[in-house]
């Protein structure tokens, strides 16, 4: 059993496809066992951020996130299961966000499967916490099955995205949603479907709505889950050309993504 929230939409600003309906369906549980719901070949584009495997916990004493820990950041025992399911479902893109510390580890596990196309450096423009060489970066290894051409033909590996800034964020770990548009532009189409199995605060699913994507979304902790539910759902009433068909409450039962 786990939660689910999903809502169809009816998206009247789509470039190409016309007024269609789209389809944001999160859930809250195990990714693992959830995306065996999902069918073969069906993810035009993973877009994820998942534990690093450092048993990151945020060092400033009088920070936000004192004390706050990533759930599964203290090992990568699930990746190379992981990766064989997100192989199963995908239809070839998959971008995984990582650290320097375990990269070598992601990149290993992942040409397992995949074509690792690239390693894209996303340039937080915002010095972190330490007192040697501070960290201002952290990496996105970009995987396939076959090769693609990215829209712009012609663009660097470095994405410069000031990462937020912490009194604004609700994730110790949360993304631009500038960056994650970015991406979901460049490796996809309006009307696809992206897939964010470690979903966290729900920005992958903000960026979906914001460039006309269906979006898929998992996480394991349940505030979180309830923090990206709220923020997707109050984005998509906010938005004045979709019209918000269907809302289906939470249910503490399984049910079919398809």
């Amino acid at each position: 059993q786990y939660k689910r929230y999903t809502i169809i939409t009816q998206n009247q600003n789509l470039v190409k496809l016309g007024s269609i309906a789209m389809k944001y369906d999160i859930k809250q549980g195990d990714c693992l066992e959830l995306m065996k719901d999902i069918p073969d070949g069906s993810i035009d584009l993973v877009i994820t951020d998942p534990p690093y495997g450092i048993g990151l916990t945020p060092q400033r004493i009088t920070g936000k996130f004192k004390g706050t820990i990533v759930l599964n950041d203290d090992n990568l025992e699930w990746l190379d299961d992981w990766i064989e399911e997100i192989y199963r479902i995908s239809k070839n893109i998959v971008c995984v966000f990582c650290g320097w510390q375990k990269v070598d580890v992601f990149k290993q596990s992942l040409e397992k499967r995949f074509i690792c196309k690239n390693i894209l450096v996303w340039d937080k423009c915002w010095f972190g916490i330490g007192n040697n060489y501070r960290p201002n970066y952290e990496l996105c290894i970009l995987c396939c099955k076959s090769n693609f051409t990215i829209k712009s033909k012609n663009k660097s590996n470095i994405l410069r995205y000031k990462r937020l800034n912490p009194i604004d964020m609700v994730h110790s770990c949360e993304k631009p949603i500038p960056l994650i548009e970015d991406l979901i532009y460049e490796l996809s189409n309006e009307g696809d479907t992206i897939l964010d199995p470690f979903m966290g605060s729900g920005s992958t699913g903000m960026a979906c709505i914001h460039t006309n994507r269906n979006f898929i979304g998992i996480e394991l902790d349940e505030n979180y889950f309830n923090i990206a539910k709220d923020r997707i759902r109050s984005e998509l009433n906010n938005i004045p050309y979709i019209k918000n068909d269907i809302h289906t409450d939470i249910k503490n039962e399984k049910v079919n993504l398809f």
